[in-house]
């Protein structure tokens, strides 16, 4: 097993270097660039994440366009700021189509945008692949691309990982509390983890929604202190999850454990506790 274990690392090494080579070798992109269109919520609640994406698509292109582009030609992304409305980016996707006439399309960020510009696409018979979709069920469209590792119900295995790899640890929790965002993705996956934690025994000491875009977080705060669960799930966007955690901290309360869903990563590395 070991003896065909290396083959295969030395027969992909061998491969990658290769296509290495191959990648150094091959002419700079020529002739009219491959606009590809989209929008980011690079305004709103959604930016601090949506941010991130609009530097890793950036950073990817430069590297495209460094070697053979796509097709021989240079790639240029067309890129508008949907301002964290799904209206917004309905009407983007429109002037994509009809007045920028990009040659390819690609999703927004998040749930709420993605619906709207599958519709557009739709409309116009475009393909639509998209990264960040939490609600697969809602997709009628045959020519969408989810490429998200979410899987068909992430309602159920999203949280059942949490869940998982909590009750791996030495103090599995016995009560969570559950906080979440009223962001249509963010609430499907946290009623699935609501679900989720009563089928395995748990005890749901606190469910609660609040308003996408809130800037009321020391109620919030408050209540889950109340609750005192063993583990906290924050269905969270953006900086959802800093807000929150400032205002326990004013509290002088911090969760023994706590998970947040999709929350602008950066600055929650950085967050204390």
């Amino acid at each position: 097993m070991l003896a065909l274990w290396r083959l295969g690392f030395r027969g992909a090494l061998a491969w990658l270097l290769v296509v290495a080579f191959a990648a150094t070798a091959v002419a700079a992109p020529s002739g009219p660039p491959v606009r590809i269109g989209s929008t980011l919520a690079l305004t709103g609640p959604l930016a601090p994440t949506a941010l991130l994406h609009k530097i890793a698509g950036e950073i990817y292109i430069e590297e495209l366009n460094k070697a053979n582009g796509l097709l021989g030609r240079p790639v240029e992304w067309v890129l508008l700021d949907d301002q964290s409305k799904p209206d917004v980016a309905r009407s983007l996707y429109e002037k994509l189509i009809t007045v920028d006439k990009v040659d390819l399309l690609m999703g927004p960020y998040a749930t709420s945008g993605i619906l709207a510009a599958m519709g557009v696409a739709q409309r116009y018979q475009k393909v639509l692949p998209h990264h960040s979709f939490g609600m697969p069920h809602l997709a009628k469209y045959e020519m969408h691309f989810p490429t998200a590792p979410f899987g068909p119900q992430p309602n159920v295995t999203v949280p059942t990982t949490v869940f998982d790899a909590l009750a791996a640890t030495a103090t599995p929790p016995k009560s969570v509390a559950i906080v979440t965002s009223k962001f249509p993705s963010a609430q499907f996956l946290s009623a699935g983890a609501r679900d989720v934690a009563t089928k395995r025994g748990l005890r749901v000491a606190l469910y609660l929604e609040y308003e996408f875009g809130t800037r009321d977080w020391g109620a919030l705060a408050a209540r889950v202190k109340d609750a005192q669960a063993d583990f906290l799930w924050v269905g969270s966007l953006g900086l959802d999850s800093n807000q929150l955690l400032e205002a326990m901290k004013k509290l002088d309360y911090t969760p023994p454990r706590h998970f947040h869903l999709f929350p602008a990563p950066g600055p929650l590395a950085l967050a204390p506790d």
